[in-house]
């Protein structure tokens, strides 16, 4: 969401991410390790599946467990190209090939799935 409903619209349009055929991203981790780029505890690597798209991904977190909390924080970039939205918009626009992601997530850890 953007705090224009047109602008809102247009990112749900085929120009961005066509959101009704496409209406959920989903990203499943494949390997997450310790040590990471600038400060963070870990590395984390996984499929991100945007527009119909799946790419490998990975970028550094800091992943912190208390008791049965879990909490991580990341800011990384992904290329939109990448996952096939291609809009050009207008040479002064403020689109860019790379999409800034930040993530600051608060979870509980799972239960036992027997």
């Amino acid at each position: 969401w953007a705090d224009d409903d047109r602008l809102t619209n247009h990112l749900k349009s085929a120009d961005f991410f066509e959101v009704e055929k496409h209406p959920k991203a989903k990203f499943t981790s494949t390997a997450i390790k310790a040590g990471g780029d600038k400060g963070a505890t870990h590395t984390v690597t996984g499929n991100l599946e945007m527009r119909g798209v799946t790419k490998s991904i990975t970028f550094p977190a800091t992943i912190a467990v208390a008791g049965e909390s879990v909490t991580v924080r990341a800011e990384f970039a992904i290329n939109r190209k990448d996952f096939g939205i291609v809009y050009p918009g207008m040479p002064d626009d403020l689109i860019k090939d790379d999409v800034l992601i930040r993530l600051n997530i608060a979870a509980k850890k799972a239960g036992d799935r027997s």
